[in-house]
């Protein structure tokens, strides 16, 4: 399914309303929440977390609406996240003067962080003076500063027309997604948005000699990398070139090592000899042939399936100011098109990493599990809800872009109204947030605090290894853990909406409260010797008021617990994420 410019902003308009209707929620915030997912989806940021401040509203000179984590756990930045939200229905344009206006209001902010009286002015348990502590402890480590616009107009400036000016000496980037570039994204495909490297803008082409014989399934390069470029290319681009390497997406991210780090410091020119070098894969290289062999100019969907200590070593060396002219690295790249990439690019990943015995971390949407899950959802109908006739469908979203292609397959208005009637939006439900539900049930409260991401690593290796033991029995995922998974969803989703109509809510961390409330619930219950009775709440297709009350209470708990952080951590939402939280 292709979908046109104005298709992508009425299914964005319609994914928005209906979360804010399913969460009680402001439409802006609810748009926050929604790109939000996309980006993190599409590898632009690991999370996000809303923290929307803006004293004075209209005309104020600060701005944000929420940034992507904490700069020591993404490569020493500051990824800050602002919105441009418009309620027409009608395409509109953002020229450069609106940009500029967001992004001064955003770095204002930022540089407001660093004044102790404006820190003392915010409330101490909101989420602002949270970030705004935040970044004031970071700064010093705090390499490069990312204002990351995002909106549902049309951007009408190339992104070469803005450039940012540095707060307080820190270099700062700009990043825009606008309905353009959401709509590429969503077209493509694709898990990630695909990466492509100009090679003479990160210090030229690479000298490369095939190694590919004609009946090859696809095409292999032995390539000498220069240790500069190499440097500059993990700078822009930082671990989405890593998510295909076993042992850094689940281990490693960034980590140095000592060994590598002792060659690049004493003996540089040694590095082609001491190091093993790095294993990539492209989708596509552009090259030219020149009298000293191949020279590939431009990478594709460029990704290092082994070497991410290598190369995160590399480019800690050129921060530190190491002198790189002497490294070379030696890489091996093999050129997989699409249509072989999700079954080749796993297995060159596990292979290159396979003398540490680690197993392929990726889990994509053709894996067994969702496939199954999905038609489960296509077939299993649920009671009518109290008051109402109608059956309806729970419709799990395996890959991106499913609910949206099956409604455009209504060819009347008519059709469409039945289909929605159906698959109601408010029950469409997304692999990411099922593994945010089922980690919530499970006890992993401050898994699930560290964003969609992270939460579905975690749930995608704990499936893998149920899926290997129960795949000739086939006991475990049938239709009762379908109907029993949507259940736990309905109840997350509930509580989020009880949450944010209570009166001792102020807003802000709403899905921290709602995972520790819920695992704790089940903590108590476990202790208890008890369980919840989702084949009731099956047959009701909502909670009893027994359960609402009782997870009302819990909440509230969890609130206070949440914002009394211990000394020298301030930030709700950072302690959310660790393990003595949840402790």
């Amino acid at each position: 399914m292709t979908l046109s410019l104005n298709e992508c902003l009425e299914n964005l308009a319609l994914e928005v309303s209906a979360n804010a209707d399913m969460m009680e929620d402001l439409e802006v915030y609810s748009f926050f929440d929604v790109f939000s997912n996309y980006l993190i989806e599409a590898g632009e940021i690991d999370t996000a977390d809303r923290c929307y401040f803006s004293p004075d509203s209209k005309g104020s000179s600060i701005r944000i609406d929420g940034y992507g984590g904490d700069p020591i756990d993404t490569d020493n930045r500051l990824n800050i996240i602002v919105c441009d939200y418009s309620k027409s229905k009608e395409i509109e344009n953002v020229n450069k003067a609106n940009i500029e206006g967001v992004c001064k209001r955003a770095a204002n902010f930022i540089s407001k962080c660093q004044d102790s009286n404006f820190r003392i002015s915010l409330d101490s348990s909101s989420p602002e003076y949270g970030l705004a502590d935040m970044i004031n402890i970071r700064w010093p480590i705090i390499e490069k500063v990312r204002i990351i616009f995002i909106t549902n107009k049309s951007l009408s400036i190339r992104r070469a027309e803005f450039e940012p000016l540095p707060i307080n000496g820190v270099k700062t980037e700009f990043t825009c997604w606008d309905i353009n570039r959401l709509q590429q994204y969503i077209n493509s495909g694709k898990e990630r948005e695909e990466i492509s490297i100009e090679l003479p803008n990160y210090g030229g082409s690479i000298s490369a000699l095939q190694a590919f014989g004609s009946d090859s399934p696809f095409k292999s390069y032995l390539c000498i990398m220069p240790g500069e470029t190499l440097a500059n290319i993990y700078e822009e681009w930082g671990n989405r070139l890593l998510e295909k390497n076993v042992r850094v997406f689940l281990q490693a991210k960034g980590k140095v090592n000592k060994g590598i780090r002792e060659t690049l410091d004493k003996e540089p020119n040694m590095f082609f000899g001491y190091n093993n070098g790095i294993t990539a894969t492209a989708s596509e290289i552009e090259y030219s042939v020149t009298k000293h062999g191949v020279a590939i100019t431009r990478l594709v969907d460029f990704q290092i399936v082994n070497g991410g200590q290598t190369t995160a070593s590399i480019y800690d060396a050129k921060r530190r100011g190491t002198l790189l002219k002497s490294v070379y690295v030696q890489m091996k790249l093999s050129v997989v098109g699409e249509e072989k990439s999700k079954e080749i690019v796993p297995k060159i990943s596990q292979f290159a990493n396979s003398q540490n015995k680690v197993s392929t971390a990726d889990f994509f949407s053709n894996h067994p599990f969702h496939v199954v899950i999905e038609d489960f959802s296509r077939r299993i109908i649920a009671p009518p809800k109290e008051g109402t006739t109608l059956s309806t469908k729970w419709f799990y979203e395996r890959a991106r872009g499913q609910y949206a292609e099956a409604r455009s397959q209504s060819s009347t208005q008519s059709e469409r109204k039945k289909f929605d009637a159906i698959n109601p939006r408010s029950q469409l439900v997304k692999k990411t947030e099922l593994a945010i539900v089922m980690n919530t049930f499970r006890g992993f409260p401050n898994i699930v605090s560290k964003g969609a991401d992270k939460s579905f690593v975690k749930f995608s290796n704990e499936i893998k290894k149920s899926w290997n033991e129960d795949e000739e029995k086939n006991l475990k995922f049938n239709e009762q853990y379908f109907k029993s998974a949507m259940c736990r969803v309905l109840i997350f989703r509930s509580l989020q909406k009880l949450v944010s109509s209570q009166d001792w809510y102020e807003g802000g961390y709403r899905r921290n409260i709602v995972t520790y409330a819920i695992s704790k619930l089940q903590m108590i219950l476990s202790s208890k010797g008890k369980r919840i009775n989702y084949q009731k709440i099956w047959l009701q297709q909502y909670i009893p008021k027994e359960m609402e009350e009782y997870l009302i209470y819990i909440s509230k708990k969890a609130l206070i617990h949440l914002v009394n952080t211990p000394p020298g951590n301030s930030n709700v939402t950072e302690y959310a994420k660790t393990e003595k939280c949840w402790e």
